[in-house]
């Protein structure tokens, strides 16, 4: 089956179904002729065709890596594969991905859904599926937050449904496509994390990718259902939904408009281009050994802060510095020798804003692609290479190409079809330098032990109203003196001129939304109860030895935080976790 013409019928998963004038308008099958226009992309590699493999099912086949590996299976192995590109065709995909192919004979299109059963048996059986490539998911971290059960009932059940399907009819190949983000923050110091190392995801996105890794691991013990996991640093360059930052930020500076950085623009990625990444996996389905798992990585690392100066000079906006000199990684804290000249330093200002970050946000990932390249894979193109053909099909085709974008356009989009985000524009303050988050949490913490401390003062009062509300008046106006002071500590420790509402001084614009101080503090959690004589009261102790710094007040908050809201990976057992599996 191919994409429908502009006939009164169109093929739908093999049936013929009338369309009336009004509602072709509307349908998923229609051509604004943008992508006769483009390039088809493709990769560059080429094996010799595998003879027990014959008809590929491609899940999330319209969406962006997924497209990327059907045009190169479609054209590159014309005699030897037929590519059945199966999505359900959600916000973040398009039929212009594939449209170059309508016409190609061993290419077909199914609109079907990863978590219906008999849409994917049906598929499957229809078209004699023996090999899986596993692309299709809710894939965007912002969203996750805002819309978490919907990732999991993608990324997992869809999964689950996926395995036992392919259970079912004895698929020969199963390759699942996670993410680089299921090993969770990688330090600065730390080495590159290898296939073996433990998994400790960060945030619902992530969580949900890890799981599914569970099941499919679980297939290949119970079943013996023949699987290899490819995990993937970020991948970028054409025909990507314009929610990710260099597709997002392109845009924005097309339309002149400035971009919006998370917090103060610290966090790196290791970007990928999405050709070398075809390249990937067209290497693991023809070399790769099942059962096993791929990291996919490379070694451009880059902040967002650099990967803003990186557009603004790709876009012409601001001019390109000299060979010898580095982008900058803070137009605000850089050291004098190396601050790039003024000029340039207020149009970046111009051009590049801030906002406070993501409920948790990684500062880097790292993964070692050593197994990978022992198959013979390399990235071919530079990061400023795929940079300058991405930036270029984007001002050309990208708002034709998707159509009205801009709600995913704003700092913490929200799209249609996704449920809901994580805020919406007007709730994401935008202000002229970097969010450093560690005042307002610990602003936050300070508000809600104060407020716990309030209602627990309130449920002992004194019999004598005159005494009693003099002496909590001034209790608690003592305890806070001394929570302030305590909390104050470890604040702004780059030394930033904060005001009380946690933005720099410098900044033109209100602070950021507070967020919800349970999630900051730990201090509640799903499951997790507090008695009243629980709370965090100065005469609360516990039997653990007192350390020089411990202070009275914040012995059972401790406490509580190591049970219910630390992370981990800090723990010295954890760094040791880390490593390997033996």
């Amino acid at each position: 089956m191919t994409f429908a013409t502009q006939e009164s019928t169109c093929r739908y998963n093999g049936a013929v179904t009338p369309i009336s004038p009004s509602s072709q308008q509307e349908s998923f099958f229609d051509d604004n002729e943008t992508w006769r226009d483009a390039p088809v992309l493709t990769g560059t590699t080429k094996f010799t065709p595998l003879p027990d493999v014959k008809n590929i099912m491609v899940t999330g086949g319209a969406g962006f890596i997924a497209c990327w590996v059907v045009r190169h299976l479609v054209l590159t192995y014309p005699e030897a594969y037929n590519v059945v590109s199966f999505d359900k065709l959600d916000y973040c995909a398009s039929l212009n991905n594939t449209r170059a192919l309508e016409h190609e004979p061993n290419f077909s299109f199914y609109k079907g859904d990863i978590t219906n059963p008999s849409e994917v048996m049906d598929c499957l059986k229809r078209y004699n599926i023996d090999t899986i490539f596993h692309f299709a998911a809710q894939s965007h971290v912002d969203l996750s937050f805002g819309n978490p059960f919907g990732f999991t009932h993608t990324n997992v059940y869809g999964t689950h449904v996926l395995l036992e399907s392919a259970r079912k009819v004895g698929i020969k190949r199963f390759i699942h496509v996670s993410t680089d983000e299921v090993y969770g923050e990688v330090k600065d110091d730390e080495d590159d994390l290898l296939e073996t190392s433990i998994l400790a995801p960060t945030n619902p996105y992530a969580a949900s990718k890890a799981a599914a890794e569970m099941l499919v691991n679980s297939y290949k013990k119970s079943f013996k259902l023949p699987v290899i996991i490819v995990r993937s640093n970020n991948v970028y360059g054409p025909h990507q939904y314009p929610e990710k930052i260099i597709p997002k930020f392109t845009c924005l500076l097309a339309r002149g408009k400035p971009v919006v950085l998370h917090g103060d623009g610290s966090p790196t990625r290791r970007y990928l281009y999405a050709g070398d990444a075809a390249d990937a996996f067209d290497t693991i389905l023809h070399r790769g050994q099942l059962g096993e798992i791929y990291n996919v990585g490379s070694y451009d690392e880059i902040s967002n802060l650099s990967l803003c100066h990186k557009l603004l000079v790709e876009m012409e906006i601001i001019s390109p510095r000299s060979p010898s000199s580095s982008p900058p990684c803070n137009y605000t804290t850089s050291p004098p020798s190396s601050c790039p000249p003024v000029a340039e330093q207020e149009e970046f200002h111009r051009w590049v804003k801030y906002t406070h970050d993501r409920p948790f946000n990684d500062h880097r990932y790292a993964v070692d692609g050593t197994k990978l390249r022992k198959l013979g894979w390399e990235p071919k193109t530079s990061f400023e290479e795929g940079l300058r053909i991405t930036v270029d099909w984007y001002t050309r085709f990208g708002e034709r190409w998707w159509g009205d974008i801009t709600n995913v356009l704003t700092p913490f989009p929200i799209t249609a079809g996704s449920g809901d985000g994580v805020l919406d524009e007007e709730g994401a303050e935008v202000c002229d330098e970097p969010v450093t988050l560690g005042f307002i949490r610990e602003e936050t913490a300070v508000s809600a032990s104060l407020e716990r401390l309030k209602e627990t003062s309130n449920s002992t009062r004194s019999p004598n109203p005159q005494h009693r509300h003099r002496h909590q008046d001034q209790h608690q106006q003592k305890r806070r003196e001394r929570e302030y002071h305590h909390k104050t500590r470890e604040m702004s420790r780059d030394n930033t001129n904060y005001g009380s509402n946690g933005i720099p001084r410098s900044c033109t614009l209100g602070s950021p939304r507070l967020r919800d101080p349970a999630t900051n503090t730990g201090l509640a959690s799903p499951g997790i109860t507090l008695d009243e004589e629980e709370s965090l009261d100065d005469e609360a102790t516990d039997d653990r030895p007192t350390t020089p710094y411990d202070e009275p007040q914040s012995r059972n908050k401790r406490k509580l935080s190591t049970v219910v809201g630390d992370d981990i990976t800090k723990n010295s057992f954890n760094k040791k976790a880390r490593g390997t599996v033996a």
